[in-house]
């Protein structure tokens, strides 16, 4: 089974950062019972600047496919309205998986 990860930039205006944070910790807590995780890091420095990583095993499943019902497709509704996500999906990454020592030669 491949793990597939996908990034985006993110930029949330000051005064909606709080519910956005909030908003992504509830979509996180809901892709994780799918087998997803979803996390946040802030750039250092650049107020309002983050970047959203989630990671699925399955990409057919994938957050990037849309929501798997209608609690998780407000969530995402309201995270598109609280901040500015790109218009281009960016790539997938796919997992390259180490080689157990029996592998090597």
């Amino acid at each position: 089974m491949s793990r597939v990860l996908t990034a985006v930039q993110v930029t949330v205006r000051p005064a909606q950062e709080a519910e956005w944070l909030a908003t992504v910790h509830a979509l996180a807590a809901r892709l994780l019972s799918r087998g997803m995780h979803l996390w946040v890091f802030r750039a250092r420095g650049e107020a309002g600047c983050f970047l959203e990583f989630t990671e699925g095993t399955d990409d057919a499943a994938h957050r990037r496919h849309g929501p798997a019902d209608a609690d998780e497709a407000a969530l995402e509704l309201r995270l598109q309205a609280l901040a500015h996500y790109p218009t281009k999906s960016g790539p997938v990454w796919e997992e390259v998986p180490t080689p157990s020592p029996d592998d090597r030669s």
